[in-house]
Formats: C-alpha cells, structure tokens, sequence
C-alpha cells in the first residue's frame, strides 16, 4: 500500500551511515546530496543519520545535511541515540569486565585499543603509525592516560565501545580471530578500514533503527537504509530495502538489496532522485 501521508513514497524511514555514503573522503557533501536530503524532508519522509563516529563528531555532520532541533542521531555504531538538542533517547554500555577483556586481549597481541565514553576518547600516548589514518585522534575529548586498562578498572562510569585500531592492510590478520574469541558476547565489526569497533550484542544499528521503528510506529518494510562498511550490513538486512553504497565489502553487497555508485559520483543522491521520480 502507498502511503499518503509522505507524498506517497515507498519509505516512511530513511537511515544514513556518513563516512563513504553521505561523506567524501575529504569530508565534504556535494549540493546534489543536500537537495535530495533536503527534498525527501519536503516529501514527508523520517530521516535519520546511523554511524559509527561518536555524538560529538556525528551531531557536527548532521547538522551540515539538514537535522536539527529533535532529529535523533544514531551514533557509536548504535550504542546510542540522542537527539540534536543533546537529549538521550539509548545509550548501550560495555559490561567493565568485558571491556577489560578486549583491552588485554589487545594488548597480548600488540594492537592499540582506546576506550570510548561518552564525550570522551581514552587513549595510550603508544600512538602507532596507523593512527595516521585516523582524525579522531585529534578530536576534542581525547585524554591520554599511561593505560586505558587501568583507567577503565578505576572508572566510575562503563564506556560505549572499545575500538581497535591498527594498518587496514593488518587488520584481516586478527579481525576473524576477534570475532570468534567474543562471538555471542560482544559485536565485533570493522567500520573504516582501520578501524574495529568492539561493543554488546544489542549496540548495532539494526537494533537502533529498530528503536525508532517502534518510537515513531513505522514498520520496518517501509525503511530504507544506506551504507558501506561493515557496521552497515545488520541495518542493510533490517531495513525494508537496505542499499550498499560503492566500493562496499562483500559482506555489504550480500546484505543489500541494491547497490548504487560510491560517495564521489552521488550514489545516493542518484538513488533518491529515482525514487522521487517514481512518485
């Protein structure tokens, strides 16, 4: 059935992911994917930004493209979602224990790991040559501490992930064994090619997308979520249509339902615009 109240688009929801979908390398928006975010608001139509990067990273890019006021963000891969304005709708936590674990897992293996809180990046001063691929360290809120482990032991509150962060053409040589060594404990999933995200079961975009799926009454076949990476694949398979947006990995193509060019030739605008055209 059509509805009539978004201008009678297929959707009711669209879910974003940033890095590689809506935004360049460079970290740029082209106008063509303003407009088609921008017209698919005037259609009636619920938007919302799904990534992995913090609040305080992702709420900067979201207001870029459009979202204001109480627009909720899904952010840490899913962990959380709180609006704009700063209010906080969810909020997953990593069990200390567990993430203690992961940390000494990490270091038995030489790989630097830092601890997400909220507002917060725990680090060591070990910065690896790796972490050139990485902006994020040079974010505010990044507190280095002689061992995260320690810190994370001593800490009055639980962080929202633990991240790993090592050379893209390294991270295949352990990626597998992390997955297997927290399988049915704690989701393990890469989100940039140099970078692992370590958080529970439930901290997943799927699980977010589905939160509001229920807040707002919309049923999931009539969602439609955009992404690239690997934490993208579970909100791919949740959503309605689930569209993979070039060069994604395989496991991206094989949750999706369509596929569309990358960032750099307007993937998703591209796609937008044929949806408002079938209206």
């Amino acid at each position: 059935m059509v509805a009539e109240h978004n201008g009678g688009l297929r959707f009711d929801l669209g879910a974003f992911d940033l890095d590689g979908t809506l935004l360049r390398r460079d970290l740029g928006i082209t106008d063509r994917t303003l407009a088609a975010m921008k017209n698919l608001r005037e259609r009636g139509m619920r938007l919302v930004v799904a990534t992995g990067r913090r609040y305080e990273s992702a709420v900067e890019h979201a207001g870029r493209l459009g979202f204001g006021g109480g627009d909720p963000v899904v952010c840490y891969g899913g962990s959380m979602i709180r609006r704009m304005d700063g209010e906080t709708l969810l909020h997953r936590t990593l069990p200390r224990d567990l993430g203690l674990e992961v940390l000494r897992w990490a270091a038995e293996r030489g790989l630097h790991a830092r601890v997400l809180v909220d507002g917060r990046v725990i680090t060591s001063p070990d910065s690896p040559a790796a972490l050139r691929f990485s902006r994020r360290n040079e974010e505010p809120g990044v507190v280095v501490v002689d061992s995260p482990a320690e810190w994370l032991a001593g800490a009055a509150e639980e962080p929202t992930k633990v991240v790993i962060v090592d050379h893209p053409d390294d991270v295949e040589g352990w990626l597998g064994e992390a997955q297997e060594t927290f399988r049915g404990r704690l989701f393990v999933t890469r989100s940039l090619p140099h970078y692992v995200e370590v958080g529970v079961l439930e901290g997943t975009k799927s699980n977010a997308l589905e939160f509001l799926c229920g807040r707002w009454g919309i049923d999931p076949r009539r969602t439609v979520a955009f992404g690239d990476a690997d934490n993208d694949a579970d909100m791919l398979r949740f959503a309605g249509c689930g569209v993979a947006v070039g060069p994604m990995t395989d496991e991206v193509r094989r949750a999706a339902d369509e596929v569309v060019p990358n960032v750099d030739e307007d993937g998703v605008a591209l796609y937008v615009e044929k949806l408002l055209g079938d209206y």
